[in-house]
């Protein structure tokens, strides 16, 4: 076992979060936010298509297809579509896929700096495939930490040149984390750890012209299902790989980045503070690029201004400017997006919105054609790249609206709501969840949070709110 993987491997089997509430209190919120990100798009076409493709690989030998109008998942139903599947046993690979795909579907879900990709959305997926009904709430989030952490520090050894070359981190670097956490669940040690973390790295894919389209979801699924599909494959058949995925001359770091990582290059980040703390993650209030939130808040800002019931605020505007600092914009590849999907990671469209209703409007994300009179008012918006550069850990945008009476309104804003410095807490997250709940279930589902040992007691509580439904 080489030096770097040898490092990596002994600080995952040594980590212990008993006394470092601070990161199990972000870990806490973080799998809530994942639950509210996860929760609506299970009525997405998609999703339930992909529920559909994995009942009817699940059902071989049943009788599938007898009834009509929904999809049924361990008893549990999924309107909309043309079958009824019934299954009985989802594979943990499968499962994991589900998860990854569908908690990732609407970009509802966190984001961090340094990974300039998304963490719950891979770690927790995986995790729930392996879950045992013996597992505690502080094995099961230590094993979420870790898996953070890791992809945290790989992300800041990789970025921002991994990004700018067209790679999606949330799957690429998602994979390894995957596998750090379920080893780490799992309690796997040694050579065995290693050669997870190997077959993980091996497996790692996604790229970033996926992003406006279903592929970059499937990205999150894949990374949760491929971490969870080597540990099986380690578990129960006789393979062997190499102990060395991180070996400073020839593994990943130099394949995949042309970069030497040393072994202090690990040890001087780990949990120093954590990832989870700094940089920290972002968490949504609507569901686009979280590229996109200090512009949408600080339009929000100047549309309140100037907004009133009576008049379309677009018909006295002249122009918009969206400052960014250089390169900001990257995962905002979209300036005259054609569809919903490709507004979510276009601040074109997200401005549009909010100058035009005074805030974002959800459910303009899921539309298949965007009316060309839109687009008209969308040219009308123009980036600038005229903000000092700042760090990558770091966001901040400004915006500047004149009117055609020469009037001109101007907001900079760099801790939006749902950032590291001005998180998301516990009502916020109750809001999410009323996306698709009702308060009683909300209450319900929190109380069961708050007030179980094991992770899978809370889980019984969520099919029966139907929340999950694999």
């Amino acid at each position: 076992m080489d030096l770097v993987t040898q490092t990596i491997v002994n600080y995952i089997e040594q980590t212990d979060v008993t006394n470092r509430e601070d990161l199990l209190s972000v870990a806490r919120i973080a799998f809530l936010d994942y639950l509210a990100a996860l929760a609506p798009a299970e009525n997405e076409q998609a999703v339930q298509d992909l529920a559909r493709f994995i009942g009817a690989k699940s059902s071989i030998g049943s009788d599938v297809g007898r009834h009509m109008n929904s999809t049924v998942l361990n008893g549990k139903v999924i309107s909309g579509g043309n079958t009824c599947l019934v299954i009985e046993n989802v594979s943990k690979v499968d499962k994991a896929l589900y998860y990854g795909f569908a908690s990732h579907y609407l970009d509802f879900d966190d984001a961090q700096a340094n990974l300039a990709g998304h963490f719950s959305t891979v770690l927790y997926s995986a995790l729930l495939a392996v879950l045992e009904p013996t597992d505690t709430w502080n094995e099961f989030f230590r094993a979420y930490i870790i898996g953070a952490e890791l992809e945290g520090i790989i992300g800041y050894l990789i970025n921002p040149a991994h990004r700018t070359q067209g790679w999606h981190s949330t799957g690429t670097v998602g994979v390894i984390g995957a596998a750090a956490a379920i080893g780490a669940l799992r309690g796997l040690h040694g050579e065995s750890l290693a050669q997870l973390l190997s077959l993980a790295a091996t497996q790692s894919a996604g790229m970033f012209f996926q992003s406006g389209t279903d592929g970059k979801p499937l990205h999150a699924g894949l990374a949760a299902r491929n971490g969870v599909w080597a540990y099986e494959l380690l578990q129960h058949t006789s393979l062997q790989t190499s102990t060395n995925p991180f070996d400073p001359e020839r593994g990943w770091f130099k394949t995949i980045g042309n970069i030497t990582v040393t072994s202090d290059d690990i040890a001087s980040h780990w949990l120093v503070p954590g990832q989870l703390i700094e940089p920290g993650l972002w968490m949504k209030v609507h569901p686009y690029c979280s590229a996109a939130i200090c512009g949408a808040e600080a339009a929000e800002i100047v549309a309140h201004r100037l907004y009133t019931s009576d008049s379309f605020l677009w018909d006295e505007i002249d122009r918009v400017t969206v400052h960014f600092p250089p390169g900001a914009d990257a995962a905002l590849r979209y300036t005259s997006p054609k569809t919903g999907r490709e507004g979510q990671f276009s601040i074109e469209y997200v401005v549009y919105q909010v100058l035009a209703y005074g805030v974002v409007q959800d459910e303009l994300f899921k539309i298949d054609s965007i009316d060309q009179s839109v687009r008209d008012y969308m040219s009308r918006i123009e980036r600038v790249y005229d903000m000092p550069k700042v760090s990558q850990t770091e966001r901040i945008t400004k915006v500047t609206v004149t009117l055609k009476n020469g009037d001109t309104f101007t907001e900079t804003v760099n801790n939006p709501k749902g950032s590291p410095k001005n998180p998301l807490n516990l009502e916020d997250i109750r809001i999410k969840l009323g996306l698709i709940l009702e308060a009683d279930q909300i209450d319900r589902v929190i109380e069961a949070f708050t007030h179980t040992d094991k992770v899978e007691s809370f889980l019984q509580t969520l099919r029966k709110e139907g929340v999950l439904h694999v």
